[in-house]
């Protein structure tokens, strides 16, 4: 095995909470057991003290039973200060993460998250691939040779598959160098690349009780699996749509993977139970046609989808309505189709503007136009008419959606 992968890691993550010792997890994963226990060590946080401890009279110290006797409170500096570090933290898992003190101990707690350690990897392996591989006479020879042919306009993957044997770099380093400089070309040379803007990361955070294990044997790993094995189900992905940062209302998208149909609700918040309560709603007005439509759901792993595997089992009789999966952290890509479709209702409302006054009747518009319009992809046919041949013509009706013939549809219109 050459590199833990975030199956990997939450695997881990399963087995520590199951008292598993470092050398069983090694042998599990067939890694040596220090690799186990640099990934712990070198990935776990200390969880800042609440403020109901803020408080506390005394530190942290080793000295705090001899100081209790004399003083009435550590000073703000204190020359003999030194950490006390829990004992159970000088031996393997390391983490704070499953004692069962945890919730009433005032000491610093480490903690480890597997979600976050991935993320923090991805950035590490991303820093090292940054820098230069090939030699400064050959990046001189290369940078004279491809800068003057993409300022005349001419694409980077056209130029890639027209002279492979002229590219040292695959398409996305040339772009990545673009971008840090390296060539005397510039980012604004290329035809579309100036038109994206970069994509922020969430600034909201999962609370801090959640439980990494409740999505373990639903990641994207399992997805794939499960779709091996059932490759005619029904597929939707699940994301959202955001639109200024002020906007409380946002659109939460469901995306057939198969017909390429689409549907927008808008919901008045991003919160979990909010998207919860839209796929019940979704549930109530589908009813038997409801399992048959999402028989798999793959969603984005933010936080506003957390309640979903909840939601996909059935009160009354138990039954699991729908198979639910997530993304890897931070990886669209594993939902791309969803992703690529939002750029037709960007066509409508662009980055950066105002969703807050849009009614749901403008959204059934807008989708409407949507589905209606043909895709090469698709032969030429729209995402509305695949539906229908798929399942009963009727959930079109309750959806809200009709057939907007080609003539009619506008992109362009400021104002739906």
């Amino acid at each position: 095995m050459t590199r833990l992968n975030y199956d990997d890691i939450l695997y881990i993550y399963k087995l520590i909470s199951m008292n598993h010792s470092g050398i069983e997890i090694a042998k599990f994963l067939e890694v040596n057991p220090s690799t186990i226990h640099r990934l712990i060590k070198n990935n776990r946080y200390i969880r800042q003290i609440g403020k109901s401890f803020r408080s506390y009279k005394f530190k942290n110290c080793i000295h705090i039973d001899q100081c209790r006797k004399k003083i009435k409170a550590c000073p703000n500096v204190c020359e003999q200060f030194v950490k006390r570090i829990c004992p159970h933290l000088q031996s393997f898992p390391f983490i704070c993460n499953f004692c069962i003190k945890r919730k009433r101990c005032v000491r610093e707690q480490y903690i480890f998250n597997p979600d976050q350690v991935y993320k923090e990897r991805q950035g590490r392996l991303r820093e090292t691939r940054k820098s230069i591989k090939i030699s400064s006479k050959e990046l001189k020879t290369f940078n004279q040779w491809v800068s003057p042919l993409i300022k005349n306009g001419i694409g980077i993957e056209t130029l890639y598959h027209s002279y492979p044997e002229d590219f040292p770099i695959s398409t996305s380093t040339l772009r990545r160098w673009i971008n840090h400089g390296y060539l005397s070309v510039r980012r604004i040379d290329l035809r579309r690349a100036v038109k994206y803007k970069v994509k922020k990361q969430y600034s909201r955070k999962r609370p801090y009780l959640y439980d990494p294990l409740v999505k373990y044997g639903h990641t994207h790993s399992f997805f794939l699996e499960h779709i091996k094995t059932m490759p005619e189900s029904s597929i939707i992905e699940f994301d959202t749509v955001h639109g200024q940062k002020t906007d409380k209302a946002k659109l939460l998208t469901m995306y057939h993977r198969q017909s390429h149909f689409q549907i927008g609700i808008l919901i008045k918040d991003n919160h979990a139970l909010t998207v919860k309560k839209a796929l019940i709603n979704m549930q109530v007005l589908l009813g038997d046609d409801f399992p048959k439509i999402f028989e798999v759901i793959l969603a984005d792993n933010g936080f506003e989808f957390d309640e979903l595997m909840k939601a996909s089992i059935s009160k009354e009789t138990g039954e699991v309505l729908s198979h639910v999966f997530y993304t890897k952290p931070y990886c669209s890509g594993d939902k791309g189709g969803c992703e690529r479709n939002h750029e037709f209702f960007r066509y409508f409302i662009r980055k950066g503007k105002s969703i807050q006054n849009l009614t749901q009747a403008d959204v059934d518009r807008m989708f409407s136009q949507i589905n209606s319009y043909p895709r090469k992809s698709l032969d030429w046919k729209c995402p509305l008419d695949l539906f229908k041949k798929m399942f009963s013509v009727d959930i079109i009706a309750k959806l809200n959606y009709q057939k907007v013939d080609v003539s009619h549809i506008n992109f362009k219109i400021k104002s739906i």
